[in-house]
């Protein structure tokens, strides 16, 4: 029988690789017999990798030609890209009153454009060969939530973004979402730390907790294998029920 949730062997690249959420599923898809690269801001935020048996890549995506360049290098040394996970992200708890253009276009730049430049740098250089991808979005594209205005309007178009490419992109390309709830990373420590705080926001979750990093890569790897090999364009929603029962 085909081992339908098979990815060893497969080629895959992580943006945002150094922690949280792509550090969890750099490490799953490596235990899982993937080649894997991953990306982090600096060569500190990488050091980690190679003991890890992870290939890692300094870039910073806002810039058109580094997406180009990663996945042509990749390419050029794999013979294809098999799986592009698009992770890299930044959030922000800015006041919509007292939100600056210089953060709004950060967030911007980096939460959509970002992808967008990786999805098409993906596009160009594998247009023949065709390709995987799960693009990282979050359950505040779907609902909205205080303090979380330029972060939502992001991640909801990130969400569309992807629709849009499957219906340009035909056959060739599946592209899917994951929209994680609230994970325990660095991203949420500023909560964490807040014990009445948190109990109140895990009343709303209906299993009464955050998620944890490694919850994500069971999902991961079933859009990136053949077990979902019919389906783009799709979105899965991890999140402890909490939208499920707003």
């Amino acid at each position: 029988m085909k081992q339908l949730f098979d990815v060893s062997g497969k080629t895959i690249l992580i943006t945002g690789a150094s922690r949280g959420i792509g550090k969890s599923l750099a490490l799953g898809f490596r235990d899982a017999g993937a080649k894997v690269f991953g990306t982090g801001t600096s060569e500190s935020s990488i050091s980690w990798m190679e003991s890890e048996s992870i290939h890692g890549r300094v870039g910073d995506f806002t810039k058109d030609d580094v997406s180009r360049d990663l996945i042509g290098s990749i390419k050029k040394e794999h013979g294809k890209l098999d799986v592009l996970i698009n992770n890299a992200g930044i959030s922000s708890h800015t006041p919509i009153s007292m939100m600056k253009d210089d953060e709004m276009n950060r967030i911007i730049d980096i939460n959509f454009k970002g992808v967008f430049r990786m999805c098409q740098a993906y596009y160009k250089t594998h247009k023949h060969e065709g390709g995987t991808i799960i693009n990282i979005s979050s359950v505040l594209g779907l609902t909205g939530f205080t303090l979380a205005s330029v972060y939502s309007g992001t991640k909801g178009a990130v969400i569309q973004m992807s629709k849009a490419m499957v219906a340009e992109w035909g056959s060739k390309f599946r592209i899917n979402v994951i929209c994680p709830g609230f994970i325990e990373t660095e991203m949420t420590e500023n909560m964490q730390g807040k014990g009445n705080l948190m109990e109140e926001f895990n009343s709303r979750i209906p299993m009464r907790r955050m998620g944890k990093p490694e919850e994500l890569l069971g999902a991961a790897i079933f859009l990136a294998s053949d077990a979902s090999s019919y389906m783009t364009a799709s979105t899965l929603v991890i999140d402890g029920g909490m939208t499920g029962t707003v």
